[in-house]
Protein backbone atom coordinates (compact mmCIF):
# COMPACT_ATOMS: atom_id res chain seq x y z
CA UNK A 1 0.00 0.00 0.00
CA UNK A 2 1.20 3.46 -0.66
CA UNK A 3 2.43 5.20 2.33
CA UNK A 4 0.73 8.20 3.89
CA UNK A 5 4.12 9.87 4.59
CA UNK A 6 4.91 10.01 0.86
CA UNK A 7 1.65 11.80 -0.07
CA UNK A 8 2.07 14.29 3.10
CA UNK A 9 5.54 15.20 1.49
CA UNK A 10 3.99 15.93 -1.51
CA UNK A 11 1.75 18.22 -0.48
CA UNK A 12 3.86 20.19 1.53
CA UNK A 13 5.74 21.16 -1.68
CA UNK A 14 6.46 24.09 -2.78
CA UNK A 15 8.64 25.10 -5.63
CA UNK A 16 11.03 27.59 -5.13
CA UNK A 17 12.20 29.90 -7.54
CA UNK A 18 15.65 28.92 -9.63
CA UNK A 19 18.23 30.93 -11.38
CA UNK A 20 17.82 29.83 -14.80
CA UNK A 21 15.11 27.69 -16.69
CA UNK A 22 15.07 23.89 -15.84
CA UNK A 23 13.94 23.56 -20.06
CA UNK A 24 16.41 26.72 -21.59
CA UNK A 25 18.56 27.18 -18.98
CA UNK A 26 17.84 31.57 -19.70
CA UNK A 27 17.35 33.22 -16.79
CA UNK A 28 14.07 32.93 -14.72
CA UNK A 29 12.50 35.96 -13.56
CA UNK A 30 9.48 36.99 -11.03
CA UNK A 31 6.50 37.53 -14.03
CA UNK A 32 3.60 38.41 -11.15
CA UNK A 33 2.96 38.19 -7.67
CA UNK A 34 4.64 34.38 -6.81
CA UNK A 35 4.75 33.40 -10.71
CA UNK A 36 8.00 33.40 -12.44
CA UNK A 37 8.89 32.90 -16.02
CA UNK A 38 11.53 32.20 -17.74
CA UNK A 39 13.33 35.46 -20.17
CA UNK A 40 13.46 33.14 -23.11
CA UNK A 41 11.61 30.65 -23.99
CA UNK A 42 8.69 31.51 -21.83
CA UNK A 43 8.17 29.01 -19.32
CA UNK A 44 6.50 29.38 -16.31
CA UNK A 45 6.01 28.03 -12.35
CA UNK A 46 4.02 29.24 -9.55
CA UNK A 47 5.20 29.42 -6.04
CA UNK A 48 2.22 27.78 -4.27
CA UNK A 49 2.22 24.66 -2.83
CA UNK A 50 1.54 21.43 -4.47
CA UNK A 51 -1.20 18.98 -3.49
CA UNK A 52 -3.95 16.37 -4.47
CA UNK A 53 -7.34 16.18 -5.42
CA UNK A 54 -9.97 18.02 -7.90
CA UNK A 55 -12.62 20.66 -7.20
CA UNK A 56 -13.40 21.64 -10.80
CA UNK A 57 -16.93 20.75 -12.18
CA UNK A 58 -18.66 20.71 -15.27
CA UNK A 59 -15.89 20.01 -17.03
CA UNK A 60 -16.95 16.25 -17.97
CA UNK A 61 -18.61 17.20 -21.22
CA UNK A 62 -15.64 18.75 -22.93
CA UNK A 63 -13.03 16.30 -21.56
CA UNK A 64 -15.48 13.49 -22.73
CA UNK A 65 -15.29 14.95 -26.59
CA UNK A 66 -11.30 15.93 -25.87
CA UNK A 67 -10.66 12.25 -24.24
CA UNK A 68 -12.47 10.40 -27.08
CA UNK A 69 -10.38 12.30 -29.75
CA UNK A 70 -7.27 11.41 -28.12
CA UNK A 71 -8.32 7.87 -28.30
CA UNK A 72 -8.88 7.96 -31.88
CA UNK A 73 -5.76 9.26 -32.71
CA UNK A 74 -4.45 6.54 -30.73
CA UNK A 75 -5.95 4.03 -32.55
CA UNK A 76 -5.30 5.92 -35.98
CA UNK A 77 -1.62 6.62 -35.52
CA UNK A 78 -0.39 4.30 -33.22
CA UNK A 79 -1.88 1.06 -33.18
CA UNK A 80 0.59 -1.08 -31.61
CA UNK A 81 -0.08 0.88 -28.23
CA UNK A 82 -2.55 -0.90 -26.13
CA UNK A 83 -2.35 -0.89 -22.67
CA UNK A 84 -2.73 2.93 -20.98
CA UNK A 85 -1.72 4.75 -17.55
CA UNK A 86 -3.97 7.38 -17.00
CA UNK A 87 -1.61 9.84 -14.43
CA UNK A 88 -4.15 11.75 -11.92
CA UNK A 89 -7.51 9.73 -13.50
CA UNK A 90 -9.52 11.19 -10.64
CA UNK A 91 -13.00 10.07 -11.03
CA UNK A 92 -12.33 7.78 -14.15
CA UNK A 93 -13.56 9.58 -17.36
CA UNK A 94 -11.14 8.76 -18.98
CA UNK A 95 -11.08 5.25 -18.25
CA UNK A 96 -14.50 4.79 -19.01
CA UNK A 97 -13.64 6.51 -22.13
CA UNK A 98 -10.43 4.19 -23.19
CA UNK A 99 -12.04 0.69 -22.10
CA UNK A 100 -14.90 1.35 -24.74
CA UNK A 101 -12.33 2.02 -27.07
CA UNK A 102 -11.24 -1.28 -26.17
CA UNK A 103 -7.66 -0.39 -24.33
CA UNK A 104 -6.22 -1.63 -21.10
CA UNK A 105 -6.10 1.01 -19.19
CA UNK A 106 -4.92 1.58 -15.37
CA UNK A 107 -5.73 4.89 -13.68
CA UNK A 108 -3.40 6.19 -10.82
CA UNK A 109 -4.25 8.73 -8.45
CA UNK A 110 -3.93 10.09 -4.63
CA UNK A 111 -7.18 10.12 -3.31
CA UNK A 112 -8.74 7.48 -1.44
CA UNK A 113 -12.02 8.25 -2.20
CA UNK A 114 -11.84 8.09 -5.79
CA UNK A 115 -9.65 5.07 -5.62
CA UNK A 116 -12.34 3.40 -3.40
CA UNK A 117 -14.80 4.53 -6.02
CA UNK A 118 -13.02 3.47 -9.04
CA UNK A 119 -12.15 0.09 -7.69
CA UNK A 120 -16.01 -0.88 -7.23
CA UNK A 121 -16.87 0.60 -10.83
CA UNK A 122 -14.29 -2.54 -11.66
CA UNK A 123 -11.44 -0.07 -12.92
CA UNK A 124 -8.06 -0.65 -12.20
CA UNK A 125 -6.93 2.08 -10.02
CA UNK A 126 -2.98 2.60 -8.19
CA UNK A 127 -2.76 4.38 -4.92
CA UNK A 128 -0.31 7.48 -4.89
CA UNK A 129 1.16 9.77 -6.85
CA UNK A 130 3.23 9.58 -9.69
CA UNK A 131 5.67 8.29 -10.09
CA UNK A 132 6.83 7.35 -6.75
CA UNK A 133 3.59 4.77 -6.08
CA UNK A 134 4.55 1.53 -4.46
CA UNK A 135 1.79 0.05 -6.36
CA UNK A 136 3.68 1.00 -9.74
CA UNK A 137 6.93 -0.30 -9.12
CA UNK A 138 7.80 -2.36 -12.07
CA UNK A 139 5.18 -2.12 -14.13
CA UNK A 140 5.42 -0.92 -17.84
CA UNK A 141 2.66 0.71 -20.07
CA UNK A 142 2.49 1.56 -23.93
CA UNK A 143 1.20 4.58 -22.91
CA UNK A 144 1.29 7.29 -20.14
CA UNK A 145 -1.22 9.96 -20.92
CA UNK A 146 -1.27 13.26 -18.39
CA UNK A 147 -4.62 14.58 -18.92
CA UNK A 148 -4.74 17.46 -17.08
CA UNK A 149 -2.37 16.38 -14.57
CA UNK A 150 1.43 16.85 -15.94
CA UNK A 151 1.16 20.66 -14.75
CA UNK A 152 0.30 19.69 -10.96
CA UNK A 153 2.97 18.14 -10.54
CA UNK A 154 6.34 19.63 -8.99
CA UNK A 155 9.48 18.27 -10.05
CA UNK A 156 10.03 18.32 -13.84
CA UNK A 157 12.82 15.68 -13.24
CA UNK A 158 10.62 13.43 -11.60
CA UNK A 159 8.53 13.11 -14.21
CA UNK A 160 10.95 12.59 -16.67
CA UNK A 161 12.26 9.65 -14.18
CA UNK A 162 9.15 8.21 -13.79
CA UNK A 163 8.81 7.97 -17.60
CA UNK A 164 11.40 6.30 -18.10
CA UNK A 165 11.05 3.38 -15.68
CA UNK A 166 7.34 2.56 -16.61
CA UNK A 167 7.29 3.59 -20.16
CA UNK A 168 7.66 0.45 -23.04
CA UNK A 169 10.81 0.69 -25.15
CA UNK A 170 8.24 1.66 -28.48
CA UNK A 171 5.78 3.91 -26.00
CA UNK A 172 4.19 7.00 -26.27
CA UNK A 173 3.88 9.76 -24.05
CA UNK A 174 0.12 12.04 -24.05
CA UNK A 175 0.22 15.21 -22.49
CA UNK A 176 -3.48 16.84 -22.92
CA UNK A 177 -2.22 20.41 -21.06
CA UNK A 178 -3.51 24.21 -20.47
CA UNK A 179 -1.47 26.54 -22.56
CA UNK A 180 -0.35 30.06 -22.34
CA UNK A 181 -0.81 30.98 -25.61
CA UNK A 182 -4.29 30.39 -25.39
CA UNK A 183 -7.24 33.25 -25.57
CA UNK A 184 -8.12 32.62 -21.62
CA UNK A 185 -4.77 33.60 -20.58
CA UNK A 186 -4.09 36.30 -22.38
CA UNK A 187 -7.28 37.91 -21.46
CA UNK A 188 -6.99 37.00 -17.57
CA UNK A 189 -3.46 38.52 -17.92
CA UNK A 190 -4.64 41.53 -19.46
CA UNK A 191 -7.08 42.29 -16.77
CA UNK A 192 -4.64 41.22 -14.21
CA UNK A 193 -2.39 43.66 -15.55
CA UNK A 194 -4.71 46.48 -15.06
CA UNK A 195 -5.75 45.46 -11.23
CA UNK A 196 -8.20 42.16 -11.67
CA UNK A 197 -6.21 39.46 -10.14
CA UNK A 198 -9.14 36.83 -9.92
CA UNK A 199 -9.04 35.60 -13.51
CA UNK A 200 -5.08 35.20 -13.58
CA UNK A 201 -4.88 33.14 -10.32
CA UNK A 202 -7.74 31.16 -11.57
CA UNK A 203 -5.90 30.08 -14.89
CA UNK A 204 -3.35 28.73 -12.01
CA UNK A 205 -6.03 27.32 -9.74
CA UNK A 206 -4.70 29.44 -6.79
CA UNK A 207 -5.99 28.60 -3.44
CA UNK A 208 -7.13 25.16 -5.12
CA UNK A 209 -6.37 20.97 -3.38
CA UNK A 210 -3.46 20.56 -6.24
CA UNK A 211 -3.03 24.40 -8.01
CA UNK A 212 -0.82 24.49 -11.34
CA UNK A 213 2.77 24.47 -10.56
CA UNK A 214 3.85 24.81 -14.26
CA UNK A 215 2.39 26.56 -17.38
CA UNK A 216 3.57 25.42 -20.73
CA UNK A 217 2.74 26.46 -24.62
CA UNK A 218 3.45 23.97 -27.34
CA UNK A 219 6.74 25.00 -28.16
CA UNK A 220 8.74 24.83 -24.94
CA UNK A 221 6.85 22.07 -23.91
CA UNK A 222 8.76 20.17 -26.77
CA UNK A 223 11.26 21.68 -26.15
CA UNK A 224 11.11 19.96 -22.43
CA UNK A 225 10.87 16.35 -23.98
CA UNK A 226 13.30 17.11 -26.68
CA UNK A 227 16.18 17.72 -24.05
CA UNK A 228 15.29 14.64 -22.19
CA UNK A 229 15.31 12.42 -25.04
CA UNK A 230 11.20 12.29 -26.55
CA UNK A 231 10.51 13.48 -29.72
CA UNK A 232 7.08 15.39 -30.77
CA UNK A 233 5.07 12.42 -33.17
CA UNK A 234 1.47 14.93 -33.21
CA UNK A 235 -0.10 17.89 -31.77
CA UNK A 236 -3.34 19.67 -31.77
CA UNK A 237 -5.92 21.92 -30.19
CA UNK A 238 -8.54 20.59 -28.26
CA UNK A 239 -11.75 21.96 -26.62
CA UNK A 240 -10.86 24.47 -23.39
CA UNK A 241 -14.70 24.28 -22.58
CA UNK A 242 -18.41 24.19 -23.89
CA UNK A 243 -21.02 26.18 -22.82
CA UNK A 244 -22.68 22.79 -21.75
CA UNK A 245 -21.43 22.69 -17.92
CA UNK A 246 -19.58 26.48 -18.30
CA UNK A 247 -21.66 28.21 -15.30
CA UNK A 248 -20.87 25.07 -12.90
CA UNK A 249 -17.11 25.37 -13.88
CA UNK A 250 -16.88 28.77 -13.22
CA UNK A 251 -19.41 29.22 -9.90
CA UNK A 252 -17.55 26.01 -7.91
CA UNK A 253 -14.45 28.23 -7.27
CA UNK A 254 -15.79 32.35 -7.39
CA UNK A 255 -17.72 34.71 -6.48
CA UNK A 256 -21.14 35.33 -7.94
CA UNK A 257 -20.29 38.60 -9.76
CA UNK A 258 -16.92 37.63 -10.76
CA UNK A 259 -18.66 34.37 -11.79
CA UNK A 260 -21.42 36.25 -14.31
CA UNK A 261 -19.21 38.32 -15.93
CA UNK A 262 -16.92 35.58 -16.98
CA UNK A 263 -19.55 33.55 -17.72
CA UNK A 264 -20.85 36.32 -20.49
CA UNK A 265 -17.35 36.93 -21.35
CA UNK A 266 -16.64 33.12 -22.72
CA UNK A 267 -20.11 32.83 -24.08
CA UNK A 268 -19.87 35.69 -26.18
CA UNK A 269 -15.77 35.16 -26.98
CA UNK A 270 -17.03 30.96 -27.91
CA UNK A 271 -15.96 31.01 -31.44
CA UNK A 272 -12.18 32.96 -30.94
CA UNK A 273 -12.22 30.73 -27.96
CA UNK A 274 -12.51 27.57 -30.40
CA UNK A 275 -9.58 29.16 -32.87
CA UNK A 276 -7.37 29.97 -30.06
CA UNK A 277 -7.87 27.29 -27.83
CA UNK A 278 -5.85 27.52 -23.90
CA UNK A 279 -5.78 23.43 -24.79
CA UNK A 280 -3.76 21.53 -27.06
CA UNK A 281 -2.25 17.91 -26.83
CA UNK A 282 1.02 16.68 -27.88
CA UNK A 283 2.04 13.07 -28.02
CA UNK A 284 5.93 11.94 -27.78
CA UNK A 285 8.03 9.01 -28.29
CA UNK A 286 11.57 8.14 -27.68
CA UNK A 287 14.52 9.82 -29.50
CA UNK A 288 17.83 10.87 -29.09
CA UNK A 289 18.66 13.12 -26.42
CA UNK A 290 19.87 17.01 -27.19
Amino acid sequence: MFDKNVRVSRKAIMLTPANYCPICGALMKNFIRGYYICSDCKYMMSTEKAGGGAEVVGVDVVRNENFTRICTIIKDKFQENKSILDVGCSRGLFLQVASEAGFSVAGIDPDAEVIKEMRSKGYHVLDGFFPESEELKDRVFDVIIFNDSLEHIPDLKEIISGIERHLCKDGIIIVNIPTSDGMMYVISLFLDKIGIHTMYDRMWQKGFASPHMHYFNRKNLQAYFLKNGFEEKHNEKLKYYTINGLWRRIICKSSLFVSVITWVIMVILYPLFLIKSDCFVSIFARGKKS
